[in-house]
C-alpha cells in the first residue's frame, strides 16, 4: 500500500499543482480512468464474466461431491505435509521426528529448533509418534498430487446471486486455481474470478483449505471459504478495511469418513449486537511492561504533541495518542456475561504465550459441556485501515477465520477500569440457506496431449533446436484476445509470440498465470509433459559449438579503463567504460534469446511452450570458462546437464555446515633425508598433499544458471560440470601441530623433480615461494636446517636491497623462496614503496599507486546473508565493503596497475645474471 501510494502521489502530484485553486482542493474526478463500464459505478457485470450465457451442463460434478473425497483421502497427508515448525516455512522439512506444539497458542517447532528459540513461556507437547520422517509425504510430491485431485476451474451454482447480495453476476464468472500454498497444518488452494478473461478486476475468490482446519483441533478436514469484493471495488461508498468472507461449507473427517448429507453451504448473516460486562481480576505485567517499555516512554509520549494533520480520525473511548492509564497491567482472568444465548460467557484466563500470538495477548475459556474453547485474542488491522479488534474465536490463531464475536473498540486495560466494563459486542452469525446451493465443477476446456517423443530425446540432437516442451489446445478466441492484448502482433500472421521479458512482460506474466496457468500446472503434475519433473538430463553437446563462449547467448562485459580526476589536493582513478560499448552491451543483453518462449496459433486456438536448454546452458557454462584464459578446448570438455522444475518445489538452496576433512583414511608417507620422523597424522597429511601435486585428486567445479517461466513458476536449471585435477589445498591444523614441517617434507619429497623442471635460460624457477609474517622468516630457516640440514637451498628476501643481490640464475637454482608478506608495501615513508617501484621498473610499466591501507577500502573479500533464490537482491551483508566507493575504486586501480606489470614483466626475457628481478 505504501508503493502504490507514492507511485500515485507521483503521478497526481503535478497536475494537482496546475489544478491548485484558492480553497486548496482539486478536483479528484479529472482523475477517473475511463474504461468502457464506468455508467455501473463500478458493479459486477455479467457481460464481463468469462462463462457469461455458457450453458450448464446437467451431470456436472458438484463441489462437496468431489472435494468429500479429497478430504477423506487427503486431509490426514495435508496435515502431515504442512508446516509444523518454523524451521518447515521454506519449503523444507524437518528431520527431526520430535515436533512439539504448545497447547496453549498452538506454535509448533520440532526439537532441534527448540534451542534456538525463546520457548519458555509456552505449554509444549509432543503431537505424537503418528508425525514422525516415514509418514510424513514430501511437500512437493503432495502438491503435485494436490493439484492432479483438484479441479483447476469451478463455478457458482445456481441460486447464489439471489440468496447473497455481494454475489450479484457472479454465476457467469469462473474460479481459476492460482495458487496452492503450504501453510501452518494446513493447505490452502486460492480460486480466482476475474473480469473480462482476466485482463479486469479480481471480483471473488474461493479458499479451500484441506488439513487441520484450525489450530489445535483434533481432526482434520477441509474447510472453504467464498469472498466477494463487490463491495470493495464498487465507486459509490466503497467498504475499506477487512472484507468478510460471504460463505462458507466445512467438512470434517472423523474415523476416516465424511458425511456429506448434512454439509450445506452456510451464508454470513447480518450481525447482532448486544452489550458484554467483560470484568478483569488478577493483574498481571501487560505486554508492554514484558518487553522493558518503562515510565519514561509513558511519560514522553505524553508530552509529545502530534501536529493535527497527523492525529487518526477514528472514534474511540481510548485515548489513541497516551498509554492507558493502566497500561502496565493486564486482567489474568476475564469474566464475560451479558450474551442472552450464553455462547461467549464464562471465565477466561491469560495464557503466558509470548511473541507467537499479537501482542503476546490471548485469553481461554476452557471446554464448557462439550463445547469447543473459546478465546480471546486481538486481530491486526494488517493493511492499517483501522484499529485493531479484540476478538472471540474458536481458534487461538486469527488466520484461522474462525471469529464468532468482536469486541468493538475493547482493550485489555478496559477490563480493569469500572466504568468500560461494559463494551459493545457485535455477535458474527452464519445460517445455512434453505435453498441448495452449490459450486460445480464445469469440464476442462483446455486439453494438453503428452508428446509420442521425450522431450530429452528432441534435445540429443546435432543442432541447437528449440523443442516444444507441451503444447495446449481449447484457447477460446477471447482467451486469446487477453492473452495478447499487450502484444504488438500482425493481425495477417497465425503465430504470435508473448513478451514475457520486455516492457510488456509483467502485464503478460500475469495473463498467463490467470488464464493458462491452472491448467499448465495441472496437466504437469499429472505427467502429461513431454519432461520428468526435477530430473536431471545430460545434454549433448553440438557440432562447432563451444558452451560459455557464445557471444549471442552470453556477451562479453565492456573492458573498463581508468580515468584519472584531479581533486583539490590530490588527484584518483575511476573506472570508465566507452558509451558505445555499454549500450551495445545492454542490447545485446536485452536481444539474447530466452530459455522459455510462448507462441500462441491464433487460428487453431493452441498455446505451445518452447524451451530452450542450450540458452541456459551456455549462460551457467559462462561463469566457468570465461575470465580464466582458457582455451576452447576446456570448454568443449564439459558436462553439460538441465533440469526443469517448479519454483515451489525449489525452496532454499541446500546448505550444508563447511567440515574441514581429515587426512585419516590415507596410508603413512616416508621421505627421504628427513633428519627427524614424522607423527602418524603428519605422515598420512603428507601422503594427501603428494597425491594433489602429482594431479591425483579430483575436483568437480560447477556453474549453474537458474531461467523462470514467468506467471507459471517453471525454472529451466542448467548445470555446467568440469571434473579436473585439484591445484591446491589448504593445511589447516591447528597452531603447534606441525604444519611446517610437514610442508619442508612435501618440498623434499618432490625436490627432485623440482629441480629438473627449473631453467635458468628460460627464467623458469622450480623453487618453492615461502610467504610468510616478518616474525617468522627466521624460524622458517631455522625449521628447515634442522629437519633437512643443508639438503635444500635456501634464498632468504626479506627487503628490495636484498632482491637486488640475487640473479635470475640463483633464484631459479634455489629450492626455497622465504619472503616476507609485508614486502609489497615495505617503506621507510607513507609514500616510498620500494617495490613496487622497483617492479614497475623492471617491467617498463606505468607507475603503482601506493596500497589504500583502510580495511573499509577494500573490495569486498566476502558475502555474508541467505542467498533467496530468484530474487533481485542478494545477501545485504557485504563485509568489509563499507567504504566509499571512491575508496573501492582506489583499491580497484591498485589491484589493476599491480597487475598490469606482472603481464609485462612475464612477457620480459632475462639474463642469467641480471640481478633483482
Amino acid at each position: 500500500s505504501v508503493v502504490c501510494a507514492t507511485m500515485l502521489a507521483a503521478i497526481c502530484a503535478p497536475q494537482f499543482r496546475r489544478e491548485q485553486r484558492n480553497d486548496k482542493n482539486a478536483m479528484l474526478a479529472n482523475f477517473a480512468i475511463n474504461e468502457k463500464y464506468d455508467s455501473a459505478n463500478g458493479a459486477i457485470l455479467a457481460v464481463r464474466g468469462d462463462l457469461n450465457n455458457v450453458p450448464r451442463k446437467s451431470n456436472t460434478k458438484t463441489f462437496i461431491d468431489l472435494f468429500a473425497n479429497i478430504a477423506k483421502t487427503f486431509a490426514l497427508d495435508a496435515y502431515h505435509s504442512s508446516v509444523l515448525c518454523t524451521c518447515e516455512s521454506s519449503g523444507r522439512t524437518t528431520d527431526d521426528d520430535n515436533i512439539l506444539e504448545c497447547t496453549s497458542c498452538g506454535m509448533g517447532i520440532c526439537h532441534k529448533c527448540s534451542g534456538l528459540h525463546q520457548i519458555d513461556s509456552h505449554n509444549l507437547e509432543a503431537i505424537g509418534s503418528k508425525v514422525n520422517r516415514e509418514n510424513r509425504p514430501d511437500p512437493h510430491e503432495f502438491e503435485r498430487k494436490l493439484r492432479c485431485v483438484t479441479p483447476s476451474i469451478l463455478r457458482l451454482g445456481e441460486g447464489w446471486e439471489n440468496a447473497v447480495e455481494d454475489c450479484q453476476s457472479l454465476e457467469s464468472y469462473s474460479f481459476q486455481l492460482q495458487q496452492v500454498d503450504r501453510k501452518k497444518g494446513h493447505w490452502i488452494l486460492t480460486y480466482g474470478a476475474w473480469e473480462d478473461y482476466g485482463s479486469g478486476r479480481q471480483v471473488a475468490e474461493l479458499r479451500v483449505t484441506i488439513g487441520r482446519i484450525q489450530a489445535l483441533d483434533s481432526h482434520v478436514g477441509l474447510a472453504a471459504y467464498i469472498k466477494c469484493f463487490a463491495s470493495a471495488i464498487r465507486h459509490n461508498k466503497p467498504r475499506r478495511g477487512i472484507i468478510r468472507d460471504s460463505a462458507k461449507l466445512v467438512m470434517r473427517v472423523d474415523k476416516n469418513e465424511v458425511t456429506k448429507d448434512t454439509m450445506k453451504w452456510e451464508i454470513r448473516a447480518p450481525p447482532s449486537r448486544c452489550k458484554l460486562d467483560i470484568v478483569g481480576s488478577d493483574p498481571c505485567p501487560s505486554q508492554r511492561v514484558l518487553m522493558g517499555i518503562g515510565e519514561g516512554a509513558a511519560q514522553a509520549l505524553k508530552n509529545h504533541n502530534p501536529m493535527k494533520r497527523f492525529i487518526p480520525q477514528m472514534k474511540s473511548r481510548n485515548n489513541l495518542l497516551h498509554y492507558h492509564p493502566k497500561w502496565k497491567t493486564w486482567p489474568g482472568t476475564i469474566q464475560i456475561s451479558g450474551d442472552k444465548n450464553g455462547v461467549v460467557n464464562g471465565s477466561y484466563r491469560k495464557q503466558g504465550c509470548r511473541q507467537t500470538v499479537v501482542h503476546s495477548a490471548l485469553w481461554r475459556r476452557d471446554v464448557i459441556d462439550n463445547s469447543s474453547p473459546l478465546y480471546i485474542y486481538i486481530r491486526p488491522d494488517v493493511i492499517r485501515s483501522g484499529l485493531d479488534v479484540a476478538v472471540i474465536s474458536t481458534s487461538p490463531s486469527y488466520r484461522d477465520n474462525m471469529e464468532i464475536c468482536e469486541l468493538i473498540d475493547w482493550i485489555p486495560e478496559n477490563a480493569l477500569v469500572e466504568k468500560t466494563y461494559t463494551t459493545t459486542a457485535e455477535l458474527l452469525n452464519w445460517e445455512v440457506v434453505s435453498s441448495n446451493l452449490s459450486v460445480e465443477v464445469p469440464d476442462q476446456t483446455m486439453k494438453m496431449t503428452k508428446s509420442i517423443i521425450s522431450y530429452d530425446k528432441k534435445t540429443n540432437t546435432e543442432k541447437e533446436e528449440i523443442p516444444t516442451l507441451c503444447e495446449l489446445t481449447g484457447l477460446s478466441d477471447e482467451v486469446i484476445q487477453s492473452l495478447l492484448q499487450h502484444t504488438n502482433t500482425d493481425n495477417s500472421v497465425n503465430i504470435a509470440t508473448m513478451n514475457l521479458y520486455g516492457k510488456s512482460g509483467t502485464q503478460n506474466a500475469k495473463r498467463l498465470s490467470i488464464l493458462v496457468g491452472p491448467s499448465l500446472l495441472k496437466y504437469a503434475a499429472e505427467g502429461i509433459l513431454s519432461l520428468e519433473l526435477s530430473r536431471w538430463f545430460k545434454l549433448s553437446i553440438p557440432h562447432d559449438c563451444n558452451f560459455g563462449l557464445c557471444e549471442k547467448n552470453f556477451p562479453s562485459r565492456p573492458v573498463a579503463e581508468w580515468e584519472e580526476i584531479s581533486g583539490q589536493k590530490t588527484s584518483y582513478f575511476v573506472r570508465k567504460y566507452d558509451p558505445k560499448e555499454s549500450n551495445d552491451y545492454y542490447q545485446k543483453l536485452f536481444t539474447r534469446p530466452t530459455a522459455f518462449k510462448v507462441n500462441i496459433d491464433k487460428q487453431n486456438g493452441t498455446l505451445v511452450v518452447l524451451m530452450n536448454p542450450y540458452v541456459a546452458a551456455h549462460q551457467a557454462a559462462g561463469h566457468l570458462v570465461r575470465g580464466r584464459g582458457l582455451v576452447k578446448d576446456y570448454a568443449n570438455d564439459l558436462d553439460m546437464y538441465y533440469c526443469l522444475s517448479e519454483l515451489s518445489s525449489m525452496g532454499e538452496p541446500a546448505t550444508k555446515e563447511f567440515h574441514v576433512p581429515n587426512s585419516d583414511a590415507y596410508v603413512e608417507a616416508s621421505v627421504d633425508g628427513l633428519e627427524l620422523p614424522l607423527y602418524k597424522r603428519q605422515a598420512k597429511a603428507l601422503t594427501r598433499m603428494q597425491a594433489i601435486e602429482r594431479g591425483k585428486v579430483d575436483f568437480q567445479e560447477e556453474e549453474r544458471s537458474e531461467h523462470v517461466l514467468p506467471g507459471i513458476g517453471w525454472c529451466l536449471i542448467a548445470k555446467a560440470r568440469k571434473t579436473a585435477p585439484l591445484k591446491g589445498g589448504v593445511l589447516g591444523d591447528a597452531i603447534g601441530s606441525g604444519k611446517t614441517v610437514v610442508t619442508i617434507a612435501l618440498i623434499l619429497s618432490g625436490i627432485e623433480s623440482a629441480r629438473k623442471n627449473s631453467s635458468a635460460a628460460n627464467g623458469r624457477s622450480g623453487a618453492t615461494l615461502i610467504v610468510v609474517p616478518p616474525g617468522l622468516v627466521k624460524q622458517w630457516d631455522d625449521e628447515r636446517k634442522k629437519f633437512t640440514r643443508n639438503r635444500l637451498k635456501c634464498i632468504t628476501i626479506d627487503c628490495v636491497n636484498t632482491l637486488q643481490r640475487f640473479s635470475v640464475k640463483e633464484i631459479c637454482n634455489a629450492d626455497i623462496v622465504i619472503v616476507p608478506a609485508g614486502i609489497i608495501e615495505e617503506g621507510k615513508t607513507t609514500k616510498s614503496r620500494p617495490y613496487t617501484e622497483h617492479l614497475s621498473k623492471k617491467a617498463g610499466a606505468g607507475k603503482i599507486p601506493t596500497a589504500p591501507s583502510a580495511y573499509s577500502q577494500r573490495e569486498a573479500p566476502s558475502i555474508e546473508g541467505t542467498w533467496v533464490r530468484n530474487m533481485a537482491s542478494g545477501p545485504s551483508i557485504y563485509v568489509g565493503n563499507n567504504g566509499k566507493q571512491r575508496s573501492r575504486e582506489e583499491q580497484a586501480y591498485y589491484g589493476h596497475c599491480y597487475a598490469e606489470a606482472i603481464k609485462k614483466l612475464r612477457c620480459k626475457k632475462f639474463k642469467e645474471s641480471e640481478r633483482g628481478v
